[in-house]
């Protein structure tokens, strides 16, 4: 596919040694992200512990802290003999909640994640989070344009399905991206980033209109109620 090294990333539930091995020892191109399973360990009692040593502590706000770092576990087998893995953590405090209620118990969260990559700690955990932006678009894919199930048991007809779907994806993102230029959309807020696909089809392709053949011309008449007319409008006028 491409000479550049390709990063694996994945959740805890690939959480195992093998993969590691397999993804990088044995191929330096490959390179991974995998979150940690704590299974039976005592997250908490990790969390105090690297706590102590924990270099970078960040205070985003009032009753919360970040502690941000990176460890080494070390490892044995038979096969590649002892080595380590890099271990990234990001361990988080909170002593009163985001409208400044205070918390009878600190609550503390702790996040792990197996990696092989060289780039910095805050890197590492953006890169992860970034999962759940990737899982966000299957998700669109497979119930706001319903391609969950694949209409065919035959290979051939299910890949021509998905080019066609990956074309209307296409077409649908980029409306949407056109959508958010503007500030003529009836809901907009300054956190949204985006627009699902859902909503696209529902407020945009899905909109009421009557088409009208006269004097050979053909007219769209679109009702005054729907507060999506001007997104349209530019919309159809930009492309």
């Amino acid at each position: 596919m491409t000479k550049k090294p390709l990063l694996f990333r994945m959740d805890s539930g690939n959480d195992a040694l093998e993969n590691m091995l397999l993804l990088h020892w044995h191929d330096p191109q490959l390179k991974f992200l995998i979150k940690h399973n704590f299974r039976r360990e005592d997250r908490f009692a990790i969390a105090e512990e690297l706590k102590s040593v924990c270099q970078n502590v960040q205070h985003p706000r009032d009753g919360k802290t970040v502690y941000i770092g990176s460890t080494w576990r070390n490892f044995e087998t038979e096969k590649d003999g002892s080595f380590a893995i890099r271990m990234v953590y990001e361990i988080t405090e909170r002593t009163t909640a985001d409208d400044g209620q205070e918390m009878l118990f600190p609550e503390t969260e702790i996040d792990m994640y197996w990696t092989s990559l060289g780039v910095s700690d805050e890197e590492v955990i953006a890169l992860y989070h970034n999962h759940a932006v990737c899982e966000q678009y299957h998700s669109e894919i497979k119930t706001d344009m319903g391609i969950e199930r694949l209409p065919s048991g035959k290979f051939e007809t299910n890949a021509l399905i998905l080019k066609l779907t990956m074309i209307a994806y296409n077409i649908l993102r980029i409306i949407g991206t056109a959508a958010m230029k503007g500030n003529d959309m009836p809901v907009r807020h300054s956190t949204i980033k985006r627009r699902r696909i859902r909503t696209v089809i529902d407020n945009l392709i899905l909109l009421a209109g009557h088409l009208t053949d006269h004097a050979r011309k053909l007219r769209l008449a679109l009702g005054h109620s729907n507060g999506w007319i001007c997104t349209f409008l530019r919309i159809a006028e930009a492309f």
